[in-house]
């Protein structure tokens, strides 16, 4: 919703800023159109270069075997590692996979 709004802010303020330059007025119409371009290819520049980590390489996680119930959710959870950055992530097991509570 939010970048709907931001792409039809950026094309009106375009528009905008070739009225003004047909018009005669320079310097604000080349303020106008190049801010309002600047926001669009800003904008669909942030959708296709920043996409979630787990969509890139999903195949690059291992799990660690560790599992523990999340205490904000009350869910089992599985610790996850990337090996080449170290980071770790907590997902939700599939539910075909054997689940030890604890006791």
């Amino acid at each position: 919703m939010l970048r709907a709004a931001v792409l039809l802010f950026a094309t009106v303020l375009t528009v905008i800023g070739v009225a003004l330059l047909l018009k005669g007025i320079t310097v604000l119409g080349i303020q106008a159109g190049g801010i309002g371009i600047l926001l669009i290819l800003g904008t669909l520049f942030e959708r296709w270069r920043y996409t979630r980590s787990d969509e890139i390489g999903a195949n690059r996680w291992e799990s660690t075997g560790e599992r523990f119930t999340d205490p904000t959710t009350g869910k089992i959870v599985e610790v996850q590692y990337d090996p080449s950055t170290g980071e770790r992530r907590y997902v939700e097991p599939p539910p075909d996979s054997t689940l030890h509570k604890p006791s």
